[in-house]
């Protein structure tokens, strides 16, 4: 257990989306507040795509959080797998009892009624799809038809969806012309810059320590974790939660470019890029 050696107070590299950890780089800074304010004011629909590990999760995470003061937040996380699901779904997370033996029909015209009832009331409803690229087809037409529901010429559901690139490649597909159209905010989140990098990792070391950590990665050592990982936060936490294991074994509270070379050279099946100083980063071979 490494916390009491570095006066840590939790874990900082932990993959649970703790809006406390989330680190505000340019890029997802920009995306949440873009998304905010689309969904806020009713905008239209909002995508946001990115590479495996990039976040996405996380920030539609801090996104339902910060819309839950003055929202209905509905995220589902693993994507529905039919059209009558996903309403039911919404339903539900809605707090609203309808029977299991209702049809579509009548599910339609519970769900349409009861989201009339709380625009009435001034209360927004936002519907958050993570995974999207893995929606069927029934799914995408159902969210297509769900966000043509509109009452004073306002959409009574906000819809967010969040996936890995193929979610786009598929909307690009002539048969989701329609659902495509309906989208107003289009985000890809790119990886965290060598200088992002470097502040996430002391972003969240100064949060899990509440301000007295007693550990460091020197800027050698940080410049090699953004080249390893690409930047991509999943794997930064990886590395570095690996790397925090491997000073508390050698009693280190400084971290160096040797710890995470270590680290790198072990985790074989991540393939993280290696580099030695002076010579190009290379992919290291998964087992």
């Amino acid at each position: 257990m490494y916390l009491s050696f570095y006066s840590l107070k939790e874990f900082p590299f932990a993959t649970t989306c703790d809006e406390r950890f989330f680190y505000e780089s340019t890029v997802h800074a920009e995306a949440l507040a873009n998304m905010l304010y689309t969904v806020q004011h009713r905008k239209g629909m909002v995508l946001v795509t990115g590479e495996v590990g990039a976040g996405k999760t996380f920030v539609g995470g801090v996104l339902a959080g910060r819309l839950a003061h003055n929202a209905t937040v509905v995220a589902l996380k693993s994507p529905p797998q039919s059209g009558k699901q996903l309403l039911r779904s919404l339903a539900n997370r809605l707090g609203l009892n309808v029977a299991l033996s209702a049809d579509k029909l009548c599910l339609v015209d519970q769900l349409e009624q009861h989201l009339l009832r709380l625009h009435a009331r001034g209360r927004l409803v936002a519907l958050i799809l993570d995974e999207a690229q893995d929606l069927s087809p029934t799914c995408l037409e159902e969210i297509r038809l769900l966000w043509n529901w509109e009452q004073n010429a306002q959409r009574l559901v906000q819809i967010v969806l969040t996936g890995q690139p193929e979610l786009r490649q598929k909307l690009l597909e002539p048969r989701w012309e329609p659902l495509r159209q309906r989208i107003v905010l289009s985000y890809h989140l790119a990886h965290l810059t060598p200088a992002d990098t470097a502040a996430y990792v002391r972003h969240r070391l100064r949060v899990a320590g509440q301000g007295q950590a007693r550990v460091e990665f020197t800027p050698e050592a940080l410049a090699d974790v953004a080249l390893a990982t690409d930047g991509t936060p999943r794997l930064i936490n990886v590395l570095c939660d690996n790397a925090l294991l491997v000073g508390y074994a050698k009693g280190l509270h400084r971290l160096d470019r040797s710890v995470v070379a270590e680290v790198v050279r072990d985790m074989t099946c991540w393939s993280l890029r290696t580099s030695v100083a002076g010579q190009p980063a290379l992919a290291s071979s998964p087992t």
